[in-house]
């Protein structure tokens, strides 16, 4: 009788376990695959046209110069990461305060919202160099541009997140008499989260990028001193290898934030797509 009772039970898990291995697989395996196409054409590129290393260089080279300066590169990659996680968090956090107040005032929206987006448009080679004279040289002036950057896009996104809810439902919750930390955090909030998890994409990428630009401007380490370090000296699979680095970091980043956008906003049509997809 137990052999019995458990047989469908085992078989259920077996199928669960395959389904959830097959979906992992079809993430994967398409990149995977594409990547090993575009390196095998790269490297025969390469070795056909006899590039020269400092124009070029080939996957195997910078392979190569990967796994000889893997510490150094490691150690660098882990200044950056670090600068572009604490200033995504706290560009995130302060770019959802400024949303909120935005969504719940609109003599504040109106007044300030023009002068976020012309701060927007300033390219942050330019601000770069006043944060760091503000903030100095070392970590936190680069976690300061990386905030900087992190800072509209999550502000203007949840501001839209917050205004798109829906007015029947709003209804519902006037007729209930709740409060309005309740019509907050019960409605508002929760369809706000598709739009807070684009600003939180899209500081992803910002992140990363803040990182290693302000690293540029001034830095004696993380991965835009190496890639800066690397070009003057023209060693060009050094530098390949650094920007390879920052395309991990910040393709891992965003399968972060993907996943956990995945688990909290299951309910979502996009999520759904994906699922049947």
């Amino acid at each position: 009788m137990t052999r019995t009772s458990s047989t469908p039970i085992d078989t259920r898990e077996r199928g669960w376990a395959g389904g959830r291995l097959g979906a992992a697989l079809g993430v994967l395996l398409p990149p995977l695959a594409a990547f090993v196409v575009m390196a095998g054409v790269w490297e025969a590129a390469v070795l056909l046209f006899e590039i020269p290393a400092y124009i070029l260089p080939a996957p195997s080279r910078i392979w190569v110069s990967l796994i000889k300066d893997g510490g150094s590169i490691l150690g660098h990659t882990g200044i950056t990461l670090f600068e572009a996680v604490a200033g995504f968090t706290i560009g995130s956090c302060l770019g959802a305060l400024l949303g909120i107040a935005f969504a719940y005032s609109r003599i504040l929206a109106r007044g300030l919202l023009p002068y976020v987006i012309a701060a927007n448009t300033i390219p942050v080679v330019a601000i770069a160099p006043i944060i760091i004279l503000w903030f100095g040289h070392g970590i936190p002036s680069k976690i300061a541009v990386t905030a900087f950057l992190s800072f509209f896009p999550l502000a203007l996104n949840m501001m839209k997140g917050l205004q798109s809810y829906d007015h029947t439902v709003m209804d519902v919750f006037h007729v209930a008499a709740a409060s309005p930390w309740q019509r907050f955090a019960k409605m508002r909030l929760p369809s706000s989260l598709p739009y807070v998890f684009v600003g939180l994409k899209l500081n992803v990428t910002f992140s990363v990028i803040g990182a290693i630009i302000a690293e540029f401007v001034q830095a004696d380490r993380g991965l835009g001193f190496v890639i800066m370090t690397a070009y003057r000296t023209l060693n060009m699979p050094r530098l390949w290898a650094a920007m390879l680095m920052s395309a991990i970091i910040g393709i891992l980043f965003f399968a972060l934030v993907a996943l956990i956008e995945r688990l909290l906003i299951p309910w979502h049509s996009s999520m759904r797509d994906r699922v049947r997809g």
